[in-house]
């Protein structure tokens, strides 16, 4: 007896998360669901629990490396029947967690709302710009958050104000919990005082530093918070490293921080690429670069980090 028996319309084993990440690598998911709503959410996150069965949450996949083994577990991905509902009232909009965020930028921003111009150029899911608070120099998701609801990993119900969500850089007390919606504040951009950001110029100008249209899954590394420090983009360029190429694996020429891969590319290549660079900043600057993207099936010494 399969522990998902009577799910069997939205549980799947062994499925390819290959083609669901902008990497386009990596090997299977053990168990792969998208649940119609969110009591049949709630009731597989229960039935992973009691079987002990590992479970991670998967968005668009534009932040995240698969490794080529694939993962143990169960992968979870909140489909838009069900969870991209978005709802506007005055200041305050409701959207589900599996909504667009490119989506919902644009938007905001072709109805002159403010607030989220700063987002402009994200990829991804609301959900999944919640759980790392996504963002750029101008600004991150955390700041606009009035509340966030979903599900713990054991199926239990949760509902935060933004107190709560212990947003921080690149980070969040999100992670381990399956967001289900937010409420996030916005303004119309004609009120005294609002947000005057222009989110074509901020779209121009990752255009023109940003590798865009290649197959990568954004910044790989945190800019490092040292005094004196330059950005994690900086450092790698200063180590010769932009251009480098290993396997199907390779540095941006237009962004040092950004990884991007080739046809035939392998995640065995990202590694090997994240563990090149992690091993000279550290030996020429004294640096550790953390990783800003999240890692699936691969340990720790694949990543340089023994």
């Amino acid at each position: 007896m399969t522990w998902y028996r009577g799910l069997e319309s939205f549980v799947r084993p062994g499925v390819s998360l290959a083609p669901m990440t902008s990497y386009r690598v990596g090997g299977p998911a053990e168990y792969f669901a998208e649940p119609p709503g969110e009591e049949a959410l709630g009731m597989v996150l229960r039935r992973a629990h009691e079987e002990s069965i590992p479970v991670n949450l998967l968005g668009h996949g534009t932040n995240l490396l698969v490794g080529d083994r694939g993962v143990k577990g169960l992968v979870l991905r909140l489909p838009k029947q069900g969870f991209a509902e978005m709802r506007q009232d005055g200041a305050r909009l409701s959207v589900g967690a599996g909504h667009s965020l490119p989506g919902l930028v644009k938007w905001s921003v072709a109805r002159n709302l403010g607030g989220l111009a700063c987002l402009v150029g994200v990829p991804g899911t609301v959900g999944a710009a919640l759980r790392m608070n996504a963002g750029g120099k101008y600004g991150e998701i955390g700041a606009r958050v009035r509340g966030v609801w979903g599900f713990a990993m054991d199926g239990t119900r949760f509902a935060y104000d933004r107190a709560h969500c212990g947003f921080q850089y690149r980070d969040s007390g999100l992670k381990g919990r399956i967001v289900t919606r937010c409420e996030l504040e916005i303004e119309d951009e004609a009120a005294p005082g609002a947000e005057r950001l222009d989110a074509r110029q901020v779209l121009e100008e990752k255009r023109a530093t940003q590798p865009l249209a290649a197959r990568s899954a954004g910044c790989v590394f945190k800019n490092p918070k040292r005094p004196g420090v330059p950005p994690a983009g900086k450092l790698i360029d200063e180590m010769g490293l932009k251009g480098r190429r290993l396997g199907g694996a390779e540095v941006s020429t237009r962004h040092a921080n950004f990884l991007v891969t080739h046809p035939g590319a392998t995640a065995a290549d990202l590694a090997a690429l994240i563990r090149l660079i992690r091993t000279r900043v550290l030996r020429e600057r004294g640096v550790w670069l953390d990783l800003e993207i999240a890692v699936w099936g691969l340990n720790d010494e694949e990543l340089g980090a023994a």
